[in-house]
């Protein structure tokens, strides 16, 4: 029997556009991983009648739901109100909870006013869940045919919870089929391509089942198993991924779940290279990728985001006369802010990026979506141009940065 979840988040500041809900992400990863068959998201604000519909549709139709958010201090989060008028009762007192909630406050230094009160109050039949890095207990009840697991909105409370309690109790569930994913990344193709190639293996109910997700240019194929144990799932992932790697051939370029810039950091440690960045269109995109991998250091040694023509000249050495000529959206431009970024940093590797990321700037020469790029080594630079698709500043920039890592990767 398939155990069947479903994950629910709240608040006001989710449906109006405000905020976006990054915690079920990682929940869907996380029971996946333990068997459990995520098949819905629901988001749904503060207002007690589609909040009080959300929960209860989804415990009919699901055996675990976990929900995020509401359980502040505030009149306005209202799941403990809304599961108890679910239960028909009325909300209880946790004196064990109060204390959590006054101690978490009181070692911060922090007032602890009245209203916190409420954090301690759960529905009936709900048992408490703690939390050892907020104010904000869970709780776990059973509504319809679900096990309902309520956790606060702020993400390090939910990873933290999740793990303490949620995962545990998931894991002790009768019915559960482990899951395994392989992760096969394809650079080259067209999605449509590489859709027509590894069709055969695209069957709905396939077991392992293959898809392909598209993101900036990158095609990931991934392969999901579940099976008796984690181990026979892996083993069908594995036999599965074998059949596919002859299809893929040259398009395939790495695997595993890990993203473009650890791909690359990683690639260039192997060839022990050291890398530096000049930007200018992409606005040191390419420097914050690098350096939201943890470890980067050993591999970027820095980078400058030179916008202005005169902070070409002033901080890559850029001649004036060479911008005057051709511009600085030009590959002459690019070649020599990547021969600066280089020297200047000492690096084996630099790369460059110039263009008109829009939505103005751009002429029918030099329309936007243009931008030129260059990669710098010991034996000199070599620049060229990509014309993206005007689809927004954002876009561009985005496709500037595949661009970037196509290049370091050697593609």
């Amino acid at each position: 029997m398939t155990v069947v979840g479903e994950i629910l988040a709240t608040g006001d500041e989710l449906v109006h556009g405000a905020m976006l809900d990054t915690n079920s992400k990682l929940l869907a990863a996380e029971l996946e991983h333990l068997g459990v068959a995520v098949q819905r998201f629901t988001v749904t604000g503060d207002a007690p009648g589609p909040m009080r519909a959300a929960i209860a549709e989804a415990c009919q139709r699901a055996d675990v739901v976990v929900a995020t958010g509401g359980l502040g201090p505030t009149l306005d989060d209202r799941m403990r109100d809304v599961v108890a008028e679910i239960q028909g009762g009325p909300l209880w007192f946790d004196e064990a909870s109060w204390q959590q909630v006054q101690g978490w406050l009181r070692q911060r230094g922090r007032p602890v006013p009245d209203s916190n009160r409420r954090q301690a109050q759960f529905p009936p039949g709900a048992e408490p869940i703690a939390n050892p890095v907020g104010t904000a207990p869970g709780f776990a009840a059973r509504i319809g045919r679900a096990r309902f697991f309520a956790l606060p909105g702020p993400p390090r409370e939910v990873q933290a919870m999740l793990a303490a309690s949620v995962l545990p109790a998931v894991r002790a569930l009768p019915g559960l089929q482990p899951v395994a994913q392989s992760w096969l990344r394809v650079l080259g193709p067209s999605e449509a391509a590489l859709g027509e190639r590894i069709a055969p293996f695209m069957d709905p109910g396939r077991n392992p089942a293959v898809g392909i997700t598209a993101s900036g240019g990158l095609l990931t194929v991934r392969v999901v198993a579940a099976a008796a144990t984690h181990a026979a799932a892996a083993a069908a992932c594995e036999a599965t991924a074998a059949e596919l790697r002859p299809l893929l051939g040259d398009w395939l370029f790495a695997e595993g779940a890990v993203d473009l810039p650890a791909l690359v950091l990683q690639r260039l440690r192997d060839r022990r290279q050291t890398l530096a960045v000049a930007e200018s269109c992409t606005g040191g995109l390419v420097a914050k990728s690098l350096t939201d991998v943890a470890g980067s250091s050993d591999v970027f040694l820095g980078g400058v985001v030179a916008y202005s023509n005169a902070s070409k000249t002033a901080l890559l050495g850029v001649p004036a006369a060479l911008v005057a000529e051709h511009g600085a959206v030009s590959e002459p431009v690019a070649a020599a802010m990547a021969l600066g970024g280089r020297e200047r940093f000492g690096a084996d590797v630099a790369v460059a990026t110039t263009g008109v990321a829009g939505p103005g700037g751009g002429t029918a020469h030099k329309p936007v979506g243009l931008v030129c790029f260059a990669r710098a080594d010991g034996t000199g630079a070599r620049a060229w141009t990509v014309r993206i698709p005007d689809l927004g500043r954002t876009f561009v920039r985005d496709r500037a940065l595949f661009e970037v890592w196509r290049a370091l990767l050697g593609r």
